[in-house]
């Protein structure tokens, strides 16, 4: 059943992202950031009142680990997108994997088998791949890529911060719920989303109108993909389910070239297909 989650959550993360980058084109990145969580702040906390709510240290450090990385990871996430090629950027994500490869077993002893480790592997090559000129085939061309490209940058520090978050995730879970973690998280985010977009003026009602179907959609996919993940974490490993949600990227390679007509096709599909291959060993693992 993990596996259907797991695969529902990319789904839904390659589609938030094409409307994140059509919004992002007349709205501030920091202002859709903070729409990404209106639908999930209105739907998650009442939920709180149905089920009986569980606090002990283990859950504070868990929620509040996540939470500052998660606030941190919506501004920059926002950002990668607006300044890059989705085709590019988004698969940036597959680095978190190998995060947690380092991560999860020092900190709650969680490692994979030997080919779920090799699938995850080759999906953190394939999202190398994605940035190589295989006309060229210079080694160095993704290192470039990513010290050219702003969003590219923006990316790859999300999915290291994810890396460790997702540790976090895994022990609020573990010590309280699935949507007590995820309705906390949101309070969280959207409170400080709320104070940063009010301090730094960017409420814009007019623009937000202008773009009010994408925002919608934006945080409508938002809510899903926090579903469809912390589900799918609760039944498994962090880095399997992880790993398959950074098949995300080969989505978005679809999606970049058919709503946006982004360069590279074969290129990008290629190392697509390396990830999807990682990702199908990880199911078999």
């Amino acid at each position: 059943m993990w596996i259907l989650f797991s695969l529902l959550n990319p789904v839904s993360e390659a589609l938030r992202s094409v409307f994140i980058k059509r919004a992002s084109s007349n709205v501030d990145p920091i202002l859709i950031s903070w729409s990404n969580n209106v639908i999930p702040i209105l739907i998650f906390p009442p939920m709180l009142l149905l089920i009986d709510l569980k606090f002990n240290t283990e859950f504070w450090i868990g929620f509040l680990g996540s939470g500052i990385i998660q606030v941190i990871n919506t501004v920059l996430y926002m950002r990668a997108i607006s300044k890059g090629d989705i085709s590019t950027v988004m698969p940036m994500l597959s680095f978190t994997p190998l995060v947690l490869l380092i991560t999860s077993p020092l900190t709650i002893g969680e490692f994979p088998s030997t080919i779920g480790l090799f699938g995850i592997l080759l999906v953190v090559s394939g999202s190398y791949l994605l940035n190589l000129d295989l006309k060229k085939m210079n080694p160095l061309e993704p290192f470039k890529a990513i010290l050219k490209n702003k969003g590219t940058r923006y990316m790859l520090v999300v999915a290291i911060l994810w890396g460790v978050s997702g540790v976090f995730d895994k022990i609020s879970i573990n010590n309280s719920s699935v949507l007590q973690h995820i309705s906390f998280l949101n309070i969280l985010v959207f409170v400080s989303m709320t104070v940063i977009v009010v301090s730094r003026k960017k409420f814009d009602l007019p623009k937000m109108k202008e773009c009010k179907a994408d925002l919608f959609l934006v945080s409508l996919f938002t809510t899903g993909s926090y579903l469809f993940h912390y589900i799918a974490m609760s039944m498994t490993l962090v880095a399997y389910v992880v790993s398959i949600k950074r098949i995300s990227g080969v989505f978005a390679v679809l999606l970049g070239v058919y709503f946006f007509n982004e360069p590279n096709i074969r290129q990008r599909l290629f190392g697509s297909i390396v990830m999807f291959i990682g990702v199908l060993l990880i199911v078999f693992s």
